[in-house]
């Protein structure tokens, strides 16, 4: 265990956690929170869950990590096993949390029902503006994440096409734009066999205006199954937008001997992104699955090699930005079989013991994808760089 992670069982809790330490004090904590014991009722691990989050960022935990007590959150993502269920549950249990909220169904393959991401930062001004946008500040930069974005319409092309339309206008009354300032997007969608093929033509349709093109740039983002309470959500939107960044501090990952753009086969997004800011680089590497450079399935039917494949993917876009795993602050792994749990989680057991990681049901956009995994890096920058 490395001073910067944290990897301990505390009461039936698996706690692992990240801190990325700035030079500036503006400090960065991912928190992934899992249940050991899958025999309680859905209350009781919420309950639990909840519980444990807050004596671990209430008090001096870890000495290692004697400063998260000073942090506060800025992003939680519940993943939940049934939400059309537990979300009101939830929902009644969290409604004063000060920050940006996302909950979703994605069941964690351990056999539990539920659990939490969430990132924590030092030394920022923090302001819930309303439900779904949340701000913090720090040193010239507003950070602004918006969650829970859904819309009305009777097709998933309808629905993300307001999504994306009624976040351009948060984006606007923010002093903000989609092509300046958004860096990265999470495409929940509900049936993604049936409904991915809609969303990718909504998305599409608002960059076209927003001019985001593949001559100009897309946005880091993944699209992944993953369900609404309300079954009639095809497709819900998180993000994350940068108010304060120029386009000298933005950089595109492409890894084109491993990769190929993606607009090659008719969807738009970035491999990976980084942004240099407030003397952090702070990399997305977007859902990335076993794929080659032209664009084809690797190891159709074979999850270990494709686990694999999808490493090396993960680890050519991390080169990109002078990064390595070490730098990885949390991966989200998605699995379609859930048959095929205990084999990746040994996998990322042996390779990632210590770095926060969490792998839950969700199909990816193509049947023969069995796995996805996407992260976040970060690393500290001189002002040479």
């Amino acid at each position: 265990m490395s001073e910067n992670t944290l990897s301990i069982i505390y009461d039936n809790t698996l706690v692992k956690l990240y801190k990325f330490e700035s030079t500036n004090g503006v400090n960065e904590y991912y928190l992934m929170l899992s249940l050991t014991d899958d025999t309680l009722t859905y209350k009781e691990q919420q309950d639990r869950i909840l519980e444990k989050y807050k004596d671990i960022t209430k008090s001096n935990f870890y000495s290692q990590l004697q400063h998260l007590s000073e942090a506060k959150p800025v992003f939680i993502n519940f993943f939940l096993s049934d939400a059309a269920n537990q979300k009101s549950v939830l929902d009644k249990a969290i409604k004063d949390k000060e920050c940006a909220i996302s909950i979703v169904q994605q069941p964690p393959l351990n056999g539990t029902k539920i659990a939490m991401l969430a990132i924590l930062m030092t030394n920022t001004t923090n302001l819930k503006v309303d439900e779904h946008l949340f701000k913090a500040s720090h040193n010239g930069y507003d950070e602004l994440w918006s969650t829970d974005n859904k819309a009305e319409g009777i097709s998933s092309l309808e629905q993300t096409q307001r999504v994306f339309s009624n976040y351009v206008n948060i984006l606007k009354e923010n002093g903000c734009t989609l092509a300046d300032n958004c860096f990265r997007t999470w495409l929940y969608v509900n049936d993604i066999d049936n409904q991915y093929a809609g969303v990718v033509e909504g998305r599409n349709d608002i960059f076209d205006e927003e001019g985001l093109t593949n001559d100009t740039h897309f946005i880091s983002s993944t699209g992944i199954g993953g369900r609404d309470a309300n079954p009639k959500v095809l497709c819900k939107m998180n993000a994350i937008a940068i108010k304060g960044i120029r386009a000298e501090q933005i950089h595109y990952l492409y890894a084109l001997d491993k990769l190929n753009r993606t607009s090659e086969y008719g969807v738009r997004f970035e491999r990976g992104s980084y942004i240099d800011f407030d003397e952090r680089r702070r990399v997305y590497i977007s859902g990335t699955a076993s794929i080659d450079n032209k664009g084809n399935v690797l190891y159709e039917g074979d999850i270990r090699k494709q686990t694999e494949r999808m490493l090396e993917n993960i680890e050519a876009l991390l080169e990109e930005a002078n990064c390595t795993f070490e730098h990885v602050a949390e991966i989200t792994v998605y699995l379609r079989d859930i048959a095929d749990y205990k084999v990746v989680d040994n996998i990322f057991n042996d390779k990632f013991a210590n770095t926060p990681y969490i792998i839950v049901n969700a199909p990816v956009c193509r049947p023969g994808w069995l796995i996805e995994a996407e992260c976040i890096a970060l690393r500290n920058i001189s002002k040479k760089e």
